[in-house]
Parts: structure tokens; C-alpha cells; sequence
């Protein structure tokens, strides 16, 4: 598939059964198909949060929301990510949600120089843009995501940046590098038929990321936000921006 193509029905025996993408759907299958999902009633309210990540070129987007339509016409109460608010979330420097103890603008200023700096030296250390491939949409019991294949360059300097921060809390809330496309409004029409149409996508969507972003989000879910730092992969000295 090509960043403008839509996604093709692939044959079931094609899958990866070692993916975590699978291990995945088959471990929030039975919940959607119950219909027990969560469902979004903080969209597009207001929230606070520190991230770190990355958009999809301008084609990956496209070819993302052409999945969109094809997911929309068997469920089109789904509440869809707009294409200009569609990321990736690298790692939460000061979760949205999860509660911290403190301030959050307060932790910024207090450690958010030397964790930019941080992240700042380790991204530009890297070996020039990531590359990503984007195989599978999985629909969990909050949200239905395109997951980039593992391993992944990504998943990497998670581990890497987990290491370097020393965060009181996860850097990240799984092991998935993913894009969420869409979440819950209220309950699926029809689970099974859902569950069926999305393991027979074959998204094969490849991309490249040149640079990351450090943002200060402020509606869920990334719907608006300030950039802080935009921060160059790989082969360039760093420096704050």
C-alpha cells in the first residue's frame, strides 16, 4: 500500500501471529465483542499534560483517514481523530490524566529544561529519521489504533529515554506504538462485524519520522496543544528550539 492508497482486505492466514499488534486484539477481542468498551466523555474537554510526540507525514495522514472512512461506513458513531490532530505519543513526560501529587505546570518548570535536554541530546544521537510500518488497526476496549510493527526504532528510545528520565511514572502506557483513529461515542452497532472488518485491513502503511515534538496538551485527545520544542532525528547536533 502506498501513503494514498486505501487499506486492501488481506487473507486471515497472512497474519503475524508473533506481533504484539495481534497479541493485542486477541487480548481486548472479547470485550469489544461484549460491547464493554469505554467509552470517550472527556473528548474535547479540557486537560494538562506533557508529551513527547510525533505526526504523521501529510501522506500517512491521508492514507489514515482513508482507513477512517472504510472503518465509518459499518460504524458511523464512532468518534473520529480529525487528521490535523492525528500523533503518536512517544512518551508522557507529565500524564494527562493520571494524577501527579503537584502542579503540573509547576513539575514543568521545574524539571522540564533538563528533560528536554535530555531527550533533546538522545534524538539527535540517533542514526537519522525512524521508520515505522504501519500493518495492523486493532480495536481495543478504548480505542480502535493503527500499530506500527515491532520491532521498532521507537520502541527503542522509549526504553532508552524511560532510562535516562527516571519518571515517577510510566514513560508509557504499553508496549504499542500506535495512532489512534478513532474513539467510543456510545456503544458499537455491531461488534462482530467490526472486530472482522479490521483483521482483514492490511494497512502496510510505511513513514518516516524526521523530527518529534514536545507539547503541552491542553483537550483531549491531543486536539489542542502547544508545541514547546520540536526536536531534529538524528545527525544533528542538538539545541533547544
Amino acid at each position: 500500500m502506498t501513503e494514498s492508497q486505501p487499506a486492501r482486505l488481506r487473507d486471515r492466514d497472512q497474519q503475524d501471529p508473533g506481533q504484539p499488534a495481534d497479541e493485542a486484539q486477541a487480548r481486548h477481542a472479547p470485550a469489544v465483542r461484549a460491547n464493554s468498551v469505554t467509552l470517550a466523555t472527556s473528548w474535547g474537554e479540557a486537560c494538562l499534560g506533557y508529551l513527547l510526540l510525533f505526526r504523521p507525514s501529510p501522506a500517512a495522514t491521508a492514507a489514515l483517514a482513508a482507513v477512517q472512512d472504510q472503518v465509518l461506513v459499518l460504524e458511523p458513531d464512532l468518534l473520529r481523530q480529525p487528521g490535523p490532530a492525528m500523533h503518536s505519543t512517544a512518551g508522557f513526560l507529565i500524564p494527562v490524566f493520571r494524577p501527579v501529587g503537584q502542579p503540573k505546570d509547576e513539575i514543568w518548570r521545574r524539571h522540564g529544561e533538563r528533560w528536554t535536554r535530555v531527550i533533546g541530546e538522545r534524538v539527535a544521537a540517533l542514526d537519522g529519521p525512524l521508520r515505522l510500518c504501519f500493518r495492523r488497526v486493532i480495536a481495543t476496549d478504548a480505542a480502535i489504533i493503527a500499530v506500527a510493527a515491532a520491532p521498532n526504532p521507537v520502541t527503542e528510545l522509549r526504553a532508552a529515554l524511560a532510562a535516562d528520565l527516571g519518571l515517577p511514572w510510566p514513560l508509557a502506557k504499553g508496549p504499542l506504538v500506535h495512532v489512534s483513529l478513532f474513539r467510543y461515542r456510545q456503544p458499537l452497532r455491531d461488534p462482530a462485524r467490526l472486530l472482522a472488518l479490521l483483521a482483514g485491513l492490511d494497512v502496510a502503511l510505511e513513514t518516516e519520522v524526521g523530527e518529534l515534538m514536545i507539547v503541552r496538551e491542553t483537550t483531549f485527545p491531543s486536539l489542542e496543544y502547544e508545541v514547546l520544542h520540536r526536536l531534529a532525528i538524528g545527525r544533528t547536533p542538538w539545541r533547544a528550539s
